[in-house]
C-alpha cells in the first residue's frame, strides 16, 4: 500500500479542569529514540550548554557551584586567546605590550595578623633590577606644601636673670609643623620651646632648650621632626622663654619657623 499523506493525531491528557499537551523530547539519532530529556523535581528543564572556542572547537560551558558561570581571567595565546577578563593579569615587561604579553598571574600575601591579603609590591628600577643598599632609589625633596612661617619677635632691655616669652598662636582649624627656633643675644641667654594645648592655663610641655655664650651668641635649635600642633579654639601655642643669663639688661631676639597648613 502506497505511503498517505497524512497528519498524525495528537492526544492530550486530562490534568485537573484542563486539557494538557504533553510534549515528549528526545534524541533523532537512535531508533526508537532512548535518550530523553528529563524534568527535575522544581519542574526544570537541564540542557548542557556548548558553545564554539575561536577556534571553532565546541566546548562545554561551565557553571560554578553556585551556578554562575565561570569565565577564566588567564589570558593565553594558544590556550585561551578570547578570556572572560575577570582576574587580573599583568603583561610581561616588553618593548610593545600586547594580549599576547598578558600571561604573568599576581600574587598576594597575608599580613601577621592574618586578616587582610594585599597585592605583593616590589619596586624595581627601570632594568627590572630591585632596590637595596647596592642599588639604591633616589629620592628627591620638594618644598613642605603650605605657607611657610618665620614669626619673629624682639624684648628690647631684659633685666638680668629675666625672662620674656615669645609666643605664636596656631590658628582654629590650621595645622602649624614647628620645625626650627632660631634666638641671638648679645649677652649669654637661655631659651626654652614649650607648646599648651590650653593657653597656659596649665604648664607648657617642653620641647628643648638652648644656652648661647659669649663666643657664640646664637642659640638657634632645629628638631630632627616636625613637631605638629593643630590649631583649637585659640588654645595651641608655641611659645620660646628667652631668660638674660647677663649680669646687665640686654636685647634678646627670635625666630618661630614652621609650616601653617
Amino acid at each position: 500500500m502506497a505511503d498517505q499523506n497524512t497528519s498524525l493525531p495528537i492526544r492530550s491528557q486530562t490534568d485537573g479542569t484542563d486539557e494538557r499537551l504533553h510534549v515528549k523530547i528526545v534524541d533523532g539519532t537512535t531508533s526508537p529514540a532512548v535518550n530523553q530529556v528529563q524534568v527535575d523535581s522544581d519542574n526544570n528543564l537541564h540542557v548542557e550548554i556548548h558553545g564554539n572556542d575561536p577556534a571553532g572547537v565546541d566546548q562545554i560551558v561551565r557553571t560554578s557551584e553556585t551556578g554562575a558561570l565561570t569565565p577564566d581571567g588567564l589570558y593565553h595565546v594558544t590556550d585561551n586567546s578570547k578570556p572572560g577578563n575577570v582576574g587580573l593579569i599583568a603583561s610581561s615587561r616588553d618593548a610593545a605590550p600586547a594580549d599576547s604579553t598578558q600571561t604573568e598571574r599576581l600574587t598576594s600575601i597575608e599580613n601577621a595578623a592574618g586578616n587582610k591579603r594585599a597585592l605583593d609590591v616590589s619596586i624595581h628600577d627601570e632594568a627590572g633590577e630591585i632596590f637595596s643598599d647596592a642599588n639604591p632609589l633616589p629620592v628627591y625633596l620638594a618644598n613642605d606644601p603650605g605657607a611657610e612661617i618665620q614669626n619673629y619677635d624682639t624684648a628690647v632691655n631684659i633685666a638680668a636673670n629675666a625672662t620674656s616669652n615669645h609666643d605664636y598662636l596656631v590658628a582654629t582649624g590650621q595645622k602649624f609643623e614647628l620645625y626650627q627656633v632660631l634666638a641671638a643675644a648679645s649677652g649669654k641667654m637661655r631659651i626654652e620651646v614649650q607648646y599648651t594645648l590650653d593657653n597656659f592655663a596649665t604648664a607648657g610641655v617642653p620641647v628643648a632648650v638652648r644656652f648661647n655664650s659669649t663666643a657664640s651668641p646664637d642659640a638657634d635649635m632645629e628638631l630632627a621632626k616636625a613637631l605638629v600642633l593643630t590649631g583649637n579654639l585659640l588654645l595651641v601655642k608655641v611659645r620660646v622663654i628667652r631668660k638674660n643669663l647677663d649680669n646687665q639688661a640686654q636685647d634678646v631676639y627670635s625666630t618661630i619657623v614652621g609650616i601653617l597648613k
